[in-house]
């Protein structure tokens, strides 16, 4: 091993000790551990925000000017320099425009990503389980498919009804507001499955994160000590 990756390997393990000086309480050691990861994140982002972004989309095609592209690019040029001005005047409205610029494209990338990688797909499902090749088998009722169906439908019209029923609750009366209120719980109910179930995938992909560091910390040692 090399000394450039035995120093490496060094650095890790006092850095995963300090994070895990945590656990004694907010440390300084734990402050300066959480300094220098968002440091090395942000120095690297940049980093490849200038070798992949910055300089081949928007530096060189400048030196073809006065092309068509080039003069394309002078717009995102401009756009950067009015962002940059909000670190010198914060209340500066000109930096309003790119902002706009940049919360609009977000946004609307966020709504075409979302609904056609979630909304409508799953839209389809529901649809799709209400065939009849799906429904029946030969003539007669497949009832296992058919409450499969019925149970998704529900489990949508459920969710829905939980945004429904906070907007309408003050202005219904008491058997409408009751029978809203019990669809609305299952609505709920299916919500609170859903976000456990991510959870429960987002703990279990970090804890195994956490134990294949361990053991990377734990083989270091050994190393270390000959062990």
């Amino acid at each position: 091993m090399s000394s450039v990756d035995l120093l490496l390997m060094l650095a890790g393990l006092l850095l995963s000790l300090m994070v895990f000086g945590y656990l004694f309480g907010d440390t300084i050691l734990f402050g300066i551990s959480m300094y220098v990861l968002v440091g090395v994140t942000a120095g690297f982002t940049a980093l490849v925000l200038l070798q992949k972004v910055l300089i081949p989309m928007l530096i060189n095609p400048l030196s073809d000017l006065p092309e068509t592209s080039a003069l394309l690019a002078v717009v995102p040029l401009l756009l950067s320099l009015l962002i940059i001005i909000i670190f010198f005047k914060k209340s500066s409205k000109i930096s309003g425009i790119p902002l706009g610029f940049l919360g609009g494209v977000v946004a609307a990338a966020l709504i075409v990503g979302v609904s056609r990688g979630t909304v409508v797909p799953q839209l389809l499902s529901v649809i799709d389980a209400f065939e009849p090749d799906r429904l029946t088998t030969s003539g007669m009722p497949v009832w296992s498919a058919i409450f499969e169906a019925f149970m998704m439908l529900a489990g949508v019209l459920a969710v829905l009804f939980v945004f429904h029923h906070h907007k309408t609750k003050k202005s219904s009366d008491g058997f409408w507001m009751t029978w809203l209120g019990g669809v609305s719980g299952l609505g709920q109910v299916l919500i609170g499955i859903t976000f456990g179930a991510v959870f429960v995938g987002l703990f279990s992909t970090g804890l195994t994160a956490l134990i294949a560091y361990i053991q990377n910390l734990v083989d270091i040692v050994k190393l270390w000590t000959g062990g």
